[in-house]
């Protein structure tokens, strides 16, 4: 009996070790750019759905490196260390067991952190850090392969022909001069369009108002017209500027796709630097929250 003891102690004492050997596996490496989306909740429960960037330098098992989230200023589903960080993303570091990474927020894991599993060049992760679900695809960003270069043709035999005159060398024609906006004025005949919090797309209520700046547009074609973005006071500068000029590009493309020739549009952001309101209220934020317009005649 003692000697069954003895042989059933053993087998226990290497059945733990055999389960608490680590598996080893070698950690991905996820150095790079990648890009991808993300989907959560904004304000009122509105589901989101924008594009994502990333950026990340590993050395060994961690790393440093940034990450963008688009349109995240309203989202209840990312942390607010992120939505006030603007157009220059967070910055983060990171930890890779495995196929398993994790991101925090440089100055503290308790304002971001995330959980990305990585699978080939594609990596699926959740933030930790907020009540709201909130989903994040990212694919690696391949590198450009230059195309082969054909090998040099033989040369061609020489002949002997006589030399042609001199020409005048040919200059290019100068660049058109981008308009000054000081040269421009509203006109009652172009109506301002409105945008909904931290979005730059065309809402469907805006619709009428753009038939009619089309419509304008296409009967006064010796018009110049500049795209003025703005946005009301609640983000950063950077991220203003960048947002009032989607809206603005936004407005221009809908009236490129109506037949407006391009060379008739210019596009510039304001961002929040020049609001029509200036109370802090929701009331006054939404007329701000506009692409607006200017023009002069052609010359």
């Amino acid at each position: 009996m003692r000697y069954i003891a003895v042989l059933l102690t053993l087998a226990v004492v290497m059945t733990g070790c055999a389960t608490a050997t680590p598996t080893g596996l070698p950690p991905v490496d996820i150095s790079g750019p990648w890009s991808g989306s993300w989907e959560g909740y904004g304000i009122f429960d509105i589901k989101r759905h924008d594009s994502a960037e990333a950026k990340f330098e590993q050395q060994g098992r961690t790393g440093t490196g940034r990450l963008w989230l688009e349109g995240i200023l309203a989202s209840e589903s990312i942390p607010v260390t992120m939505r006030m960080a603007g157009a220059d993303g967070v910055p983060v570091l990171f930890e890779v067991t495995g196929n398993r990474v994790v991101i925090r927020d440089v100055r503290d894991e308790r304002l971001m952190m995330a959980e990305f599993a990585v699978n080939g060049d594609r990596m699926v992760g959740r933030m930790l850090t907020t009540d709201q679900p909130a989903r994040i695809v990212l694919e690696r960003v391949k590198p450009r392969v230059a195309a082969p270069t054909p090998p040099p043709a033989p040369p061609a035999p020489a002949v002997a022909v006589a030399a042609p005159p001199a020409a005048e060398p040919v200059r290019p024609a100068p660049m058109p001069a981008r308009p000054a906006p000081q040269e421009f004025s509203a006109t009652d005949a172009l109506k301002p369009v409105y945008f909904a919090f931290d979005r730059a797309t065309i809402e469907p209520s805006e619709a009428t108002v753009m038939d009619g700046n089309v419509r304008w547009l296409q009967a006064n074609p010796n018009v110049l017209v500049i795209v003025e973005g703005h946005c009301d006071e609640r983000g950063t500068n950077a991220y203003n500027l960048a947002l009032g000029e989607r809206r603005a590009r936004a407005i221009r493309d809908h009236l490129l796709s109506h037949g407006i020739a391009a060379t008739r549009i210019t596009v510039i952001s304001y961002g929040e630097e020049r609001p029509t309101c200036r109370d802090h209220n929701e009331a006054c934020w939404k007329e701000n929250r506009r692409a607006s317009f200017v023009i002069k005649p052609k010359e």
